[in-house]
């Protein structure tokens, strides 16, 4: 038995009924009861649990002990061109209603030209003939569905079977767990997900939505529901819902707090149709929000898989070019793959389902590479609210540098489960040796135009390559640094970690970047990342300005206190991509300096002050939150 769980945090409840026909949860095999047709070598649909039946190429979401049946030919490579899965036959005759319920993984992806399908359908004659009941959605996740099998009683062998075509191609499979057909209850709705934004900015009002079912025999036609933070908010909503349909409803009451808090929401059906639910054990779910007090800025982390052995991964070099000089809160890496680049922890643990592919903030994964494909990606996470802003600073001296990693966070938390990590990358590495010879399936303009490698050869010869974004490192691991976070947090709380590197002498340190990021433990998504420069990490050798800024972190003014010494100095702001914000040259000066520079227009992030007069130089990272 799997357990279901969606991204907004809800366990589905399963439907339920007054008279069980067959209940198959897999979790003891296939049941030699069950019959396929296949012409596939590996016999077709093979039970195990999620985490067997996942491939180098294929990952069944939300692995873990429970028992499914799963078809797909990343491992066979065999023609699963007509996988059919066979109920046992379920004798009707005695009864005039019938309800199905079954829990699919099934992507409905197309690759490479093929487009895999996959239906339910119903056989009344044994099997020697089969009507569609439905034909199955492409879906990211498990989905629970239902199918009225009301005009099929009566008669003594009634049997379900699951079809999975994929084309012909090298497609993902589908995947089936929970089988269940019984005779439903009248009045019946399941609660099956709550959907609520994760976070949100104080004072804003917020939707709560509840994706519901009706598995009862009666239309649906009103439900009264209870959202519930320790104050009831009972609301009686009329509804149209058909037998053995779903639908997403709103609850009218808006969730909203006007500080920075954590939330638990428990959401409960306490009526349908104006009397009580004849099931209440599905009518309950609960979900988690946290406002905040302010925003943050929110970076993008896009890590591609990639090697120089990978002919179509010019393609995410292109993209990723592109993305790293549009959209300055893009972070891209390079995570490489069996070349002279590659990092063995960092590759392993991204796991890349193939080359090129990338993982979006680590929520987004083996997801498709292209300009196109990054863009979409980047608008659909860049406007998100996050908890925390980040900085870092960067200290030391030679090859030996620290970094302190800081998020400062705008609601509080309960039991927090985050830590802090750092990952550097390189830009401007080269190298000799085939290993440094990128493969080229552009070459010659065949396969159309891709930045200027449709007029390279095939491979293109290491002299004539340069490697940016090149993941060179993950301090505090891939999953961040444990302790580095406290589990109870309170609103405007900092939460710094420390860390310490040796730069290789091989790295140039001059084109050494950094990102530090904040990791929800709970679901691996990385919440919220900013990158930072190594290249301050000398800075202590050359400030012989004696000067002090403040307030660090600032909201509103920056100030500059320094001794002048009779001379011309000159101030510049930088961002961490080295953007010039702001200059002002002054003549002259003398004495006891106070310089206020306003900065409540520049977006939160890390900025850099440099003051400088002639022959002498000072630098500082400050925070504008």
């Amino acid at each position: 038995m799997k357990k279901i769980l969606l991204s907004a945090g809800i366990i589905l409840s399963g439907f339920s009924f007054s008279q069980v026909i067959l209940n198959e949860d897999f979790n003891g095999g296939l049941p030699g009861t069950w019959t396929q047709t296949t012409s596939a070598t590996d016999g077709g649909f093979i039970a195990g649990t999620a985490a067997q039946l996942s491939s180098a190429f294929w990952t069944i979401a939300n692995a873990n002990s429970g028992g499914i049946v799963a078809s797909n030919d990343d491992e066979c490579n065999c023609n699963k061109s007509a996988d059919r899965l066979i109920s046992p036959a379920m004798n009707m005759s005695s009864i005039t209603e019938a309800s199905m319920s079954v829990d699919v993984f099934f992507n409905g992806a197309t690759y490479q030209g093929a487009t895999e399908t996959g239906r339910m359908d119903v056989s009344i004659d044994g099997g020697a003939t089969w009507t569609l009941l439905q034909n199955l959605t492409a879906a990211a996740d498990w989905t629970s569905i239902g199918a009225d099998l009301s005009a099929y009683t009566g008669n003594a062998d009634v049997r379900v079977s699951f079809l999975y075509g994929d084309d012909g191609g090298w497609v993902f499979g589908m995947a089936l767990d929970n089988f269940n057909v019984s005779v439903p209850l009248e009045n019946d709705a399941s609660l099956d997900a709550v959907s609520l934004v994760r976070y949100a900015l104080a004072g804003t009002n917020n939707t709560l939505q509840m994706a519901i079912t009706n598995v009862g025999s009666n239309p649906i036609t009103s439900i009264t529901v209870d959202w519930n933070d320790g104050s009831a908010n009972l609301e009686t909503i009329s509804v149209n819902i058909p037998p053995f349909s779903s639908n997403n409803i709103n609850h009218p009451t808006p969730v909203n707090y006007a500080t920075g808090v954590e939330r638990a929401i428990d959401v409960d059906i306490t009526s349908v149709n104006g009397g009580a639910d004849a099931d209440p054990t599905n009518n309950t779910g609960s979900t988690l929000i946290n406002t905040v007090s302010q925003l943050a800025t929110k970076g993008v982390l896009l890590e591609e898989g990639t090697g120089t052995w990978c002919q179509w991964c010019p393609r995410g070099k292109v993209a990723m070019e592109y993305m790293t000089s549009t959209y300055p809160n893009f972070i891209g890496i390079m995570v490489h793959n069996g070349d002279p680049m590659a990092v063995a922890a960092y590759d392993n643990a991204a796991n890349f389902g193939g080359y090129p592919s990338a993982n979006v903030d680590r929520v987004l994964l083996d997801q498709g590479v292209s300009q196109a494909a990054f863009e979409s990606y980047y608008n659909a996470r860049q406007g998100l609210i996050v908890p925390a802003s980040l900085s870092a600073s960067v200290s030391g001296s030679g090859n030996s540098i620290t970094i302190d990693a800081m998020a400062t966070f705008y609601t509080e938390f309960s039991s927090a489960n985050y830590r802090l990590g750092v990952i550097l990358y390189e830009d401007g590495v080269t190298g000799t040796g085939n290993g440094y010879n990128q493969a080229n399936a552009y070459a010659g303009g065949g396969n159309g135009v891709m930045g200027g490698y449709e007029s390279l050869p095939n491979p293109v010869p290491a002299a004539q390559m340069v490697y940016d974004n090149v993941g060179r490192a993950l301090l505090g691991t891939y999953n961040g640094q444990p302790g580095s976070v406290p589990t109870s947090i309170t609103d405007g709380q900092q939460a710094t970690h420390t860390f310490n590197y040796t730069i290789p002498a091989a790295f140039d340190r001059a084109n050494l970047r950094g990102v530090v990021v904040l990791i929800d433990q709970a679901t691996g998504e990385v919440v919220n990342a900013q990158k930072f420069l190594i290249a301050f990490a000398d800075l202590e050798e050359i400030n012989t300005i004696d000067v002090n800024v403040y307030p660090n972190p600032a909201t509103e003014v920056i100030n500059i206190e320094f001794e002048a010494e009779n001379t011309d100095y000159s101030l510049s702001i930088t961002d961490v991509q080295g953007k010039v914000i702001y200059t002002q040259d002054y003549n002259n000066l003398s004495g006891g300096q106070v310089v206020t520079v306003p900065v409540a227009d520049f977006n939160a992030g890390n900025y850099f002050i440099n003051l400088s007069k002639q022959g002498e130089t000072f630098t500082r990272m400050f925070i504008v939150k």
